[in-house]
């Protein structure tokens, strides 16, 4: 039963009392949740009915989560990873075209190892795929956002875009 309760304490505005009150009207899964509907849910002393349709949705998400959603969107992710490699392999030599002779001095030595630091984080978000499946998703978003039209900058304004699309990637790694 305490196992239950704490798996229903997921969904937000589920606490301890109100737990315990669905584990005991047999409703102790997130499945069964969303097959007693709005209608059984209303039946629960201790549930806003504001909140009722909040918890059937998050009930129903984490039961998705539950029966391979997951494993899905962490296929999903890992297409990113790899579609956000091929973009910054493209930048890399896109950079490398454009600015052959600045490349020789600091400027392209920042800028290259910039590239490799992204690289890395990448493969390190591919390696928390698993565990972290919100926040990557969030993080590879937000990264090919800052990767979008840096084909097209100029060389400051890849470096800058490198290092925020890094800064997305770190809250997945840490």
């Amino acid at each position: 039963m305490k196992k239950q309760m704490k798996e229903l304490q997921r969904i937000n505005g589920v606490g301890d009392v109100l737990a315990r009150r669905l584990v005991e009207a047999g409703l102790g899964t997130f499945d069964k949740i969303v097959a007693a509907g709005e209608e059984g849910l209303k039946k629960i002393k201790g549930i806003p009915p504001r909140g009722l349709q909040g918890i059937l949705d998050q009930a129903a998400a984490l039961a998705d989560e539950e029966t391979g959603g997951r494993a899905v969107r962490v296929a999903k992710l890992r297409g990113a990873v790899s579609t956000l490699k091929g973009e910054v392999e493209g930048i890399a030599k896109s950079v490398r075209d454009r600015f052959g002779e600045e490349l020789a001095g600091k400027s392209g030595r920042k800028i290259e190892k910039d590239i490799l630091k992204l690289l890395s984080s990448l493969e390190k978000v591919e390696g928390k795929l698993e565990t972290r499946v919100k926040r990557a998703g969030k993080g590879l978003a937000k990264a090919e956002k800052r990767l979008a039209g840096l084909a097209d900058a100029g060389l400051k304004g890849v470096g800058k875009g490198l290092r925020k699309s890094r800064k997305a990637l770190k809250r997945v790694i840490s």
